[in-house]
């Protein structure tokens, strides 16, 4: 059975009208995360005539979903722009058995044994497809701070963020909403993958931040080197008093120096491990005791975060704001990554042709690559840059 507490079933859309195949679509909803949410509106916009609800093949959308579980879902899985990192791999014989459109960088490729042309970057930036979001926007005097939504629904980070002069974006809110605010922004200060995805896309200057705990390394890295960028993180605090036990910390108002730290592959694990298809009585109970341990340790949290500047914490956490704002703002000084344009423009024109050999391929009427200024970029890119992107190609 796939893991509920992270996969969610599938959406309802509307049924085929032609002679392709349907398509159950397969995405994180079990939070409002506007980075797994995106799911939900943007595939039945792009491929209407292809998502059902009940029947068809799995077409694992966006989000970090490649992982053992997948492979015990039936139906043939149909993968575009996903990442892994959760959980362990399924072993590459389950992998062979995929279509793949492409996934989200070459780490992936490199764990499913998959080709470096599969490498071509997050699903997400298929909203160039969108109009709404394809056009340039102008840019204000707006430095805005996205949280993972871990430190969204258990931190307290909107006091310390307007202090620091930053505006505060929840990842918890609707996805058209959070888009178009990165998108007008001067600079992103992200600890969520996404809003760096959607800053860089938008062409808004990115820093990456992380919580311990709460900030998955490999798929930062994955992503970054889709769009060969160096991935740096800065640490990011606890929020407040209540924030620093949910992670389990001891609080402090000492603030971290503001400096980087680098990623590099060789960090991380790429071999696939043995799965356990038939657990034991007793690995399953250890499972269950510790879901319930996780139930009870969230009731005792939720309940004390009702009072986060109470029970004497009050004077505590306003001085830590303080110290939380001074850094933020200093944070804010940081040059900004961008991806280079020659990149992204070849990133979304192969997006845009994996798009339409998925069409092509479940049999539905396809239309000719879109021909934008971007897209005509690639083809008459001159520079050594893109010279290399071509070798690669």
């Amino acid at each position: 059975m796939i893991e509920r507490s992270r996969l969610h079933r599938f959406r309802r859309g509307n049924k085929l009208n032609g002679n392709g195949q349907p398509m159950r679509l397969f995405y994180n909803a079990t939070t409002t995360n506007f980075g797994d949410h995106i799911n939900s509106w943007l595939w039945p916009r792009l491929i209407p005539e292809l998502i059902d609800r009940e029947e068809g093949d799995v077409l694992v959308g966006i989000g970090s979903l490649l992982k053992a579980d997948l492979d015990r879902m039936p139906g043939r899985k149909v993968i575009f722009g996903t990442g892994s990192g959760y959980g362990n791999p399924p072993p590459p014989r389950a992998a062979q058995k995929w279509q793949v459109y492409g996934v989200r960088g070459p780490l992936t490729a490199r764990m499913f044994g998959l080709p470096d042309s599969a490498a071509i970057t997050d699903g997400a930036w298929l909203v160039d497809h969108l109009p709404e979001f394809n056009t340039p926007k102008a840019k204000g005097q707006d430095v805005v701070f996205v949280p993972h939504w871990t430190s969204a629904a258990y931190g307290n980070w909107k006091p310390a963020v307007e202090m620091a002069g930053m505006k505060y974006i929840d990842p918890l809110d609707d996805g058209p909403s959070v888009l178009s605010r990165i998108a007008t922004a001067r600079l992103a200060v992200v600890e969520s993958l996404h809003g760096a995805i959607f800053a860089d896309y938008f062409r808004t200057p990115w820093i990456a931040v992380s919580s311990p705990g709460r900030v998955l390394h490999f798929k930062w890295l994955d992503w970054a080197m889709s769009l060969g960028l160096d991935y740096r993180s800065y640490q990011l605090p606890a929020s407040d008093m209540i924030d620093f036990l949910t992670q389990g910390q001891t609080p402090s108002h000492e603030m971290p120096r503001i400096a980087a730290r680098s990623f590099t592959p060789d960090q991380f694990r790429y071999e696939v491990v043995a799965q356990r298809h038939n657990a034991s009585l007793a690995y399953r109970s250890k499972i269950k005791a510790k879901g319930v341990l996780r139930a009870g340790r969230a009731r005792v949290l939720a309940e004390l975060r009702k009072h986060r500047d109470g029970i004497g914490m009050g004077r505590w956490n306003e001085a830590h704001r303080d110290a939380l704002a001074e850094y933020l703002t200093r944070l804010a000084m940081v040059e900004g990554t961008l991806s280079h344009d020659a990149v992204r423009a070849n990133r979304l024109a192969r997006l845009a042709e994996a798009l339409h050999n998925l069409r092509r391929d479940q049999g539905v009427a396809t239309t000719p690559v879109p021909d934008r200024p971007h897209l005509q970029l690639v083809r008459s890119m001159s520079t050594p840059l893109a010279a290399a992107e071509a070798a690669r190609l």
